[in-house]
Formats: structure tokens, C-alpha cells, sequence
């Protein structure tokens, strides 16, 4: 391992690790730790601080320190000089090597603080949620289930997600919505309403219905459909469940009603989608 402060040109290189998808692990280093790849690697780098304090060196400048709740994206190709910051007793660290999907771009299109390497600060309740989904990657890396890899690139995706909503020339997501999606993502079943979600965040019907166009840019029970029924395409993809198990599972009593509205908004039947996607 690498002494923090020897210059790059002189220090040992890291050699960069093989990165098919995706690569996440958690660290926790000690005062002396420090990685070195001078040409990079061909993946993006992100690192959440989880406690402690990092240094990644630039080129152009003095050393970025980061503390706990930080973000930082190395691009690729970016020379790699990292490690614990000077003085500190040790650095945690969430970290994930990879391949973006190609819808990715605009979540990695973070402030820029040095060529190829950005930088978001993050406070504490989105750097929880950050780090549960960094964790989950990790998680689904270190195991044996089926479509491992796809569900940690979900992970990863969903840090991205909660990391955008911090870019400080983006519209931030009103805590309110916010409160309102949580809920819906973990009750798809219940029964829901724009009076009962408006209820939940303590404002208006109007008020909520306002607030979902402009974040969301979707009507508030259209928002609610949209998960019901991209939770009914995961479970006709990766299980055997009956249709009218499936449209009960996201909220639909009437599976011919579910029915109905999933071939309105996906183009074809729940059978013919689950013929087409489903496991073979």
C-alpha cells in the first residue's frame, strides 16, 4: 500500500481492476492509504465519504480534501491519486468502478472542481440514502443470486438519482414529493389517492398535484400508475407469479382492468410481455 504525499511520478501505480459492468466495495484505510492509476481506468469512479477524510490530488491545483457526505466522480481516464487526507486518523469509503448505462450522462454531469473529476456535497438524509443504495450494490456483488449484476447497476442507479437532485443548476426535489414517492414506492398494493397522498405530505390536493408537474412533470395518480406498472413488468420478467397475482401485488384488484392499462401503456398484453422478457 501507498504512502499518502509521494509524488505520483515516484509512487508504485495501482494496477486499475477488471470492470465488466460494475465493481463496488466499501473500505475503511487507515492514515497511510493511497491509490495511484496515472492513466486512470476506462470506467467512472465514484467515492462516498462515509466518515473520515479523503484527498484526491489534481493536476492543476492544490489537493481537493473531502469529508463525510461527499461525492466524487473520477471520468475516465482521469489520472487516479487518492487516499486518506493528510493528518487524518483514517478515511471510509463507499466506492463503485462503472460502465454507465447509456441514459446515465446527464446524472454524472456533476460540478467539475478539476479536468475529469467532480464533486457533490451531499446533507446527511441524501447521503444515507446514498449510501443504503451504494451498500446494496455491494451487497448484490458479494452474492450468488440470479442477475446480481443488473440489480446492483439498479443500486448504483438509484445513487445517481438521489446525487442528482443536489446539482446545483437542477431543480431540486421538493421534500414533500419526496415524501409522497417514498410512500408509493413501498406501499404499490394500498390504495392510493391525490386526497390521501395530498394528506400524507400536508398540503392540498391542488397544491400536490402542482408540486408533482413541475418536479415530476407528471400528474400525481399518473405518477402512481407509472410505478405499478414498472413493478409489474420486473415481476413478469423475473417470476412465474399468475397475471392476477401480479396486478394484486402493484394494486390492481380487477386483473382485467390491469390488464387493460398495461397494454395501454406498454403496447402489449402482461402475457406477451412476460413471453418476450420474461426468464427463459
Amino acid at each position: 500500500m501507498e504512502r499518502a504525499g509521494e509524488d505520483m511520478d515516484d509512487a508504485v501505480a495501482t494496477a486499475p481492476p477488471r470492470v465488466d459492468r460494475l465493481l463496488p466495495g466499501r473500505f475503511a484505510m487507515g492514515g497511510d492509504y493511497a491509490t495511484r492509476r496515472p492513466h486512470g481506468t476506462s470506467d467512472w469512479l465514484l467515492i462516498l465519504t462515509v466518515d473520515g477524510s479523503g484527498r484526491f490530488g489534481v493536476p492543476s491545483g492544490p489537493d481537493l480534501t473531502v469529508d463525510r457526505h461527499s461525492v466524487v466522480s473520477l471520468a475516465p481516464r482521469t489520472p487516479h491519486d487518492y487516499g486518506t487526507a493528510p493528518r487524518a486518523d483514517g478515511w471510509e469509503l463507499l466506492w463503485v468502478h462503472v460502465h454507465p448505462r447509456p441514459s446515465w450522462p446527464g446524472l454524472l454531469d456533476w460540478p467539475q472542481v478539476a479536468p475529469g473529476v467532480r464533486r457533490i456535497d451531499l446533507p446527511p438524509e441524501l447521503a444515507g440514502r446514498v449510501a443504503a443504495a451504494l451498500s446494496r450494490a455491494v451487497t448484490f456483488h458479494h452474492g450468488r443470486m440470479r442477475n446480481a449484476a443488473l440489480f446492483g447497476m439498479n443500486a448504483v442507479e438509484e445513487a445517481l438519482l438521489w446525487c442528482d437532485m443536489r446539482r446545483p443548476d437542477g431543480d431540486r426535489l421538493d421534500p414533500r414529493v419526496l415524501s409522497v414517492v417514498e410512500h408509493v414506492s413501498g406501499r404499490l398494493a394500498e390504495p392510493h389517492s391525490v386526497r390521501s397522498l395530498a394528506a400524507l405530505a400536508g398540503v392540498s390536493p391542488s397544491r400536490l398535484s402542482h408540486l408533482f408537474t413541475r418536479h415530476l412533470h407528471v400528474g400525481v395518480m399518473a405518477y402512481v400508475e407509472q410505478q405499478r406498472i414498472a413493478a409489474a413488468k420486473d415481476l413478469l420478467e423475473v417470476s412465474s407469479f399468475a397475471v392476477a397475482h401480479v396486478a394484486a401485488r402493484v394494486g390492481y384488484a380487477d386483473p382485467l382492468y390491469f390488464s387493460r392499462r398495461f397494454r395501454r401503456l406498454v403496447g402489449q398484453s402482461p402475457t406477451a410481455y412476460r413471453a418476450a422478457h420474461g426468464e427463459s
